[in-house]
């Protein structure tokens, strides 16, 4: 496994999971107040592409970060 050397990857996985829960929450809240299940499932797939989005952020973040060490 590579080493964090940023320190970037316990405030990445932090940061995505609490986008990714407040898609959940929004997903279940939408869900029993309308009862449309399409409106649930959007939202549950958007709580797992945003997971997806923040982490490769901050991977970016960390090649950056990188990238100015090395100069």
């Amino acid at each position: 496994m590579s080493e964090d050397r940023h320190k970037t990857r316990l405030i990445a996985r932090i940061l995505a999971i609490v986008v990714s829960a407040l898609f959940a929450v929004f997903a279940v809240a939408g869900y029993q107040h309308t009862g449309d299940i399409t409106q649930l499932l959007v939202f549950l797939v958007i709580s797992v592409i945003a997971y997806g989005v923040v982490i490769f952020i901050f991977k970016g973040i960390d090649k950056l970060l990188d990238s100015i060490g090395d100069q």
